[in-house]
């Protein structure tokens, strides 16, 4: 006698699938939004759309809660990965004012994230679930990554809008991204997840960046590379960062495509 095995993860992907398909068309952009979140009724979407009304966002949209699994989900038609997160945000500001969000948000955009295929957004779901916990972060998906060079990425800086906006730019490009706000913390992050590459400010709370550097190539020289990025522009800082092991510097104000450009050489020139 056959016996059905109630699968709910394969019942996920099968309607994400399907949800999918209904919005998507051949070269074009579709932007899928997955939110851990407690049990989510009919009354609950319906309120969401009314909320993201009030921005004003002329974004064909659909939601819907995939049950078995407990995510949120969101496809929108013909967006790009940009303004998928912003959608983000805004839903990331509805749940949370409901008490819904269960964890971290993973955000796509097809084909920015990758190629959209079957395993693809089984990999887009297993994220989200292996998401939920205390963070409650975006986290920009990337399925095809930058394997053949540094793909995480830690950086260190007290400035939270400059950290963001590098994190942010550098997530939209595959990269895996951590980051903290002083040397300590950033040691301590640097430990637990061994990230390829550290970008650090020299000018760090409690640590600073002389100090992280010295550090993280002293106890770690073989994982460890370091560019510096920072408003510290003396020559004598720029020799002293290099003594002590760092592999790049550049100094603000700088251009975001230029160290992209910087992290690419570096990977390809450490062969990862």
């Amino acid at each position: 006698m056959a016996v059905l095995v109630h699968d709910p993860i394969q019942e996920a992907k099968f309607e994400l699938a399907r949800r999918v398909q209904a919005s998507y068309e051949e070269g074009t952009s579709c932007g899928i939004i997955l939110a851990p979140c407690t049990a989510v009724n009919q009354k609950v979407l319906e309120q969401f759309q009314t909320f993201v009304s009030g921005f004003e966002l002329e974004v064909p949209l659909q939601c819907f809660y995939l049950d078995p699994t407990g995510l949120l989900g969101v496809v929108l038609a013909e967006q790009k990965l940009i303004d998928t997160h912003y959608v983000s945000l805004v839903l990331k500001e509805f749940v949370e004012r409901q008490g819904l969000l269960q964890g971290q948000m993973v955000v796509a955009s097809f084909p920015e994230s990758g190629e959209l295929t079957e395993q693809s957004l089984s990999q887009l779901l297993h994220t989200t679930l292996h998401a939920k916990g205390e963070n409650r972060d975006i986290h920009l998906f990337m399925n095809q990554g930058i394997q053949q060079g540094i793909s995480s990425i830690l950086i260190a800086d007290p400035d939270e809008v400059s950290r963001e906006f590098v994190k942010l730019r550098l997530e939209m490009n595959g990269y895996k991204v951590e980051e903290a706000k002083d040397g300590s913390e950033a040691l301590e992050k640097f430990e637990k997840t061994m990230p390829n590459l550290v970008i650090t400010e020299l000018n760090l709370p409690i640590l600073d960046g002389y100090q992280l550097i010295d550090k993280i190539k002293r106890n770690y020289s073989s994982e460890g590379k370091v560019i510096v990025l920072t408003d510290k522009q003396l020559p004598k800082s720029m020799d002293r960062a290099f003594e002590l092991g760092a592999s790049d510097y550049v100094t603000k104000p700088f251009s975001i495509s230029e160290l992209e450009w910087r992290i690419k050489k570096l990977g390809s020139r450490l062969g990862y």
